[in-house]
Order: C-alpha cells, then sequence, then structure tokens
C-alpha cells in the first residue's frame, strides 16, 4: 500500500471511530449523561472539566453583562454576584479538574446513575467535596435518578 494511500485509510478510520468512542453506542444523541461519561477517556474527561469551569466564569459574566450603573435592578445584579461568590467559595475553590472526574467516575461506576447528567451529577460531586452528609447526599443522588428517568 502507499503511504499516501495509507494516511487516508488511518484517517478515514480516526474520523469515523472518534466520534464513536466520544458518543458511546446506545446512547441518546448528544445527551451527556453517565452512558455517555463512561465511554470517554481520561484526556477527554479532564478537558471537559476544564470547560465546565470556564463555563462558570462565562456564565456569571453573562448574569450581569447587560446591566449597567444606573440600571434599576443593580440591587438585584449585586445579589447575583453576591451569591456567585458565595456558591464559588463554598463548591469551588480549591477543587480540580481531577477531584470532579474521579467523583464523576465514582458516581457512574453505580449503574444506577448512568442516566443523571452529567452537569447535574457535578453539582452532586461538588456536594461531596463540600462535605455534604452522606445521608443528605444519598437522598439528593436519589432524587437526581428518579427525574433522570421522567
Amino acid at each position: 500500500m502507499r503511504p499516501s494511500l495509507r494516511i487516508s485509510a488511518i484517517l478515514l478510520l480516526a474520523v469515523i471511530i472518534l466520534p464513536i468512542s466520544v458518543r458511546g453506542y446506545g446512547n441518546e444523541e448528544g445527551r451527556r449523561d453517565g452512558n455517555w461519561w463512561v465511554t470517554a477517556g481520561k484526556p477527554f474527561k479532564e478537558s471537559y472539566v476544564v470547560g465546565f469551569f470556564d463555563g462558570l466564569e462565562m456564565g456569571a459574566n453573562f448574569s450581569i453583562w447587560g446591566f449597567d450603573e444606573d440600571s434599576k435592578f443593580n440591587d438585584c445584579v449585586r445579589k447575583v454576584g453576591e451569591s456567585f461568590q458565595e456558591y464559588t467559595k463554598r463548591y469551588i475553590k480549591g477543587v480540580t479538574n481531577v477531584q470532579i472526574v474521579d467523583g464523576l467516575n465514582e458516581l457512574y461506576s453505580d449503574y444506577k446513575n448512568r442516566r443523571i447528567l452529567v452537569s447535574k451529577a457535578t453539582w452532586l460531586v461538588l456536594n461531596g467535596i463540600a462535605g455534604t452528609p452522606k445521608v443528605e447526599l444519598d437522598q439528593m443522588i436519589e432524587s437526581f435518578r428518579r427525574s433522570a428517568t421522567q
């Protein structure tokens, strides 16, 4: 086989396999839940969670950018900013992307949790890291399981 033909065949194979490996078989198209998560590799998971952190910052900015200093909603804008700071301090400060990946891996190791969306599962993991009592965390997980199947 000629080198250029071999390279073309390898690229074609990569184009076919990569989307399958990230998405996973049997998963609803685009549904980022535990079934999707367990099919992804470690570097992808760690990068995904870095994007989660960046998304938090962008979301905070989007929440307040539309208001000017003379806005009649300044009290609301201030409260939104304070809420973001409080939750960030309580649940995000000092947490690494690897910790969240480890937590998601552990949560999704129980097949009953696989229908929970990654965004919601991340909230459960952050609660666990922050020290939410086990009884309360188990109740949250059970509630998220029920919601995920509806």
